[in-house]
This record gives structure tokens, C-alpha cells and sequence, in this order.
């Protein structure tokens, strides 16, 4: 048995702290791109949408990956209805409350916007919020990916690290192939330049090679990113500079900006998941655990936030009450405790029912 398989053993499914207080800094990003309280927070924080995806194909890959490795074989319907007891009923709960709320104040919206919320195709079509199309994005992520993992077993290739090296860089050349292409297309307005499934995918892509990276080359991984280098730093800042630099709409942030950010992205996991030397208690300590809940509901924070913005920007025109400087805060704190709220009432309930009926296994 070779060194690479005998540490292998160890990296089997797992909670990392590290990478709630990257969901916080994802999430803490969306937040303060939805809002102009800050001016570089406005223009930049959009990138947190590309950290959540690297991180969602990380983590939901890493489940299948301990699957086939533990057992030899997958269960797609398991799996699907696992994540769908995770994603599902908060989404559909925020749908609801939304057309109630609209029907009720005349914020009229087509049946198409609806339809687009319902089924998951708000990367091609507006729908009743602007950031739901990140969902539809993973969604179709989920389901590529079962049928990915599904045709590999039963074509008796095996999930190995060399298959999945060979699909991660047909995806990633593919993806951004389309971008550029995306480019020259008539028809292809920013919106779909922005949000569309196909051209947005290798983000996911490089969550799902990391997790493979991680666990089929263990070795290679650590040492790789355990010394957190001058070079992975400065590489994650170069793909970054894009985005740092130029609008999200700029044709060099969507075509090469989107690949940049997802090499980021992928180095900010690898150093994550990797144990680093404990910090004494401290204020610092705290905030790592205050941002690390934050993680832990990030999904029913990044849900509800623009609800929320709705609300506190209906007050102040209803009311003349402005939040003036302090805009930005009351929102990311109103936010976060309405996402809490919401994971308190369905999110948690419905994990547990997920966990009695349909356990890990």
C-alpha cells in the first residue's frame, strides 16, 4: 500500500471551522454588494458568490467521493433527496412569504419570474430576486454531478484521480472557451454573460477537484498548501486582480476574471482545511468563532438578505426613518439574525427529519 493510500484513510468526511469563516466572508461579501453603504464593498463583494461555489463543490463532492471510497458504490436518489432536505424547504419557504409580500404591496412580477424561482432556471431568466440564480447554478451542479459519478460506475471506469483530472480541464477550458465566445454572441446579453449555468460551472468544477485532490493525493495536497507559500499568495492575489480592478460587467473580468477568481478561490480552501498552529484565546479567537456561526447560516443569511434589504428601504421611504451612516450595519445584522431565525424554524427541523429517515449511512 503506497504512502499516498495509507493517509488517504484520514481524510474522510469531516466538519471544518475554517471553512464556516469562509462562508461568513462569502456571505458578508453578497451582503455588502447588495448595499452602497461602502463603496469597495459595492463593486467587489459580488466575488463572494464565486467563493460559495468553489466551496459548495468542495464540500457536496466530498460526499460522494467518501461514498464510492467507503462503499464502492453510490446512491444518487440518497444523495439528491439528502440535499434536497438541506436546500429546499428554506428556498421555497422564502418563495411563498415573496409572493404574498408582492401580491400584497402591488409589486407586480410575470408568471415566467415565478416559474423561473419554482424550477431553478434563474441563471437564464430574471425571476423575483436577483441573487437566486447562484441556486440555480448549483442545482445544476448537483444533478451534472450525479450523472457524472453515475456514468463513470456503470462504464466500470472507477472514480479515479486521473478521470477527474481529465474532466476538471475539459470543464475548466470548456467554460471559459464559452465565455469568449459569449463575447461575439449577439444575443448574449451581460445577464446571461453573468449568471448562465454553462459558463459559470468551473467554479464548482474547482471545488469538486480539490475535494478529489485532497483525498485521492493527500500528500501532495498537504504539501502543496500546509506551508501557505509566498507563491500561493501571490498567485490568489493575481486572480483576484481582475475583479479588484475592473466592474463585474467588464469583458475581462467575465471571460479570464471568472477563471482567476475561481483559483482563488481554491487556494483559499486548500489552506483552509489543513490544520494551522492554535491561536491563544483573544479577541481574534472570538471573531473566528463569531464569523464561523455566521458560516453555519450563511445559507438562510444569503436567502433572506435581500428580503430584508427590500424591507428596510420600504421603511425609510413609508416612514422617513433613515439609518444613515449606520445603513450598512443595521442591514448585515438584521440579515444575519433573520437567517438565523429561518434556520432555527425550518432549516433545523427539516435536517432532522433528513437525519431520521435518511441517515448518511
Amino acid at each position: 500500500m503506497s504512502l499516498e493510500q495509507v493517509a488517504s484513510r484520514s481524510t474522510g468526511p469531516k466538519h471544518w471551522r475554517s471553512l464556516d469563516v469562509l462562508r461568513a466572508i462569502a456571505v458578508l461579501l453578497v451582503l455588502g454588494r447588495h448595499h452602497t453603504g461602502n463603496d469597495l464593498l459595492h463593486r467587489v463583494g459580488w466575488i463572494g458568490v464565486d467563493l460559495f461555489f468553489v466551496l459548495s463543490g468542495f464540500l457536496v463532492s466530498g460526499l460522494v467521493f467518501d461514498e464510492v471510497r467507503r462503499t464502492g458504490t453510490f446512491r444518487p436518489w440518497r444523495f439528491l433527496v439528502r440535499r434536497g432536505f438541506k436546500i429546499y424547504p428554506s428556498f421555497y419557504v422564502l418563495i411563498v412569504v415573496s409572493a404574498v409580500y408582492m401580491h400584497v404591496t402591488g409589486w407586480e412580477m410575470g408568471l415566467m419570474n415565478h416559474l423561473a424561482e419554482l424550477f431553478f432556471f434563474q441563471s437564464y431568466h430574471e425571476a423575483l430576486w436577483p441573487h437566486t440564480w447562484s441556486l440555480a447554478v448549483e442545482e445544476h451542479f448537483y444533478f451534472l454531478l450525479v450523472v457524472a459519478v453515475v456514468v463513470l460506475l456503470l462504464a466500470r471506469l472507477r472514480l479515479t484521480w486521473k478521470w477527474l483530472v481529465l474532466i476538471a480541464i475539459g470543464v475548466f477550458v470548456c467554460c471559459l472557451s464559452l465565455r469568449i465566445l459569449a463575447l461575439v454572441e449577439p444575443v448574449a446579453g451581460i445577464r446571461f454573460r453573468l449568471f448562465a449555468t454553462h459558463l459559470r460551472l468551473d467554479s464548482m468544477m474547482a471545488g469538486v477537484l480539490l475535494a478529489a485532490w485532497y483525498r485521492y493525493r493527500p500528500i501532495s495536497f498537504k504539501r502543496t498548501f500546509h506551508r501557505r507559500s509566498w507563491f500561493a499568495w501571490a498567485l490568489m492575489l493575481l486572480g483576484l486582480t481582475p475583479a479588484l480592478l475592473h466592474q463585474v460587467e467588464h469583458p475581462v473580468v467575465t471571460t479570464v476574471g471568472f477563471t482567476g477568481l475561481w483559483v482563488a478561490g481554491a487556494i483559499a480552501v486548500g489552506m483552509a482545511v489543513l490544520p494551522v498552529r492554535k491561536e491563544e484565546r483573544g479577541v481574534f479567537t472570538a471573531l473566528l468563532s463569531g464569523l464561523a456561526w455566521i458560516g453555519g447560516i450563511s445559507y438562510t443569511t444569503y436567502l433572506w438578505h435581500m428580503f430584508v434589504l427590500v424591507g428596510l428601504n420600504g421603511l425609510d421611504h413609508t416612514t422617513g426613518w433613515s439609518f444613515g451612516e449606520f445603513d450598512l450595519l443595521v442591514y448585515a445584522v438584521i440579515s444575519v439574525a433573520v437567517g438565523w431565525f429561518m434556520s432555527l424554524i425550518v432549516e433545523r427541523p427539516f435536517l432532522k427529519i433528513r437525519e431520521r429517515y435518511f441517515p448518511r449511512g
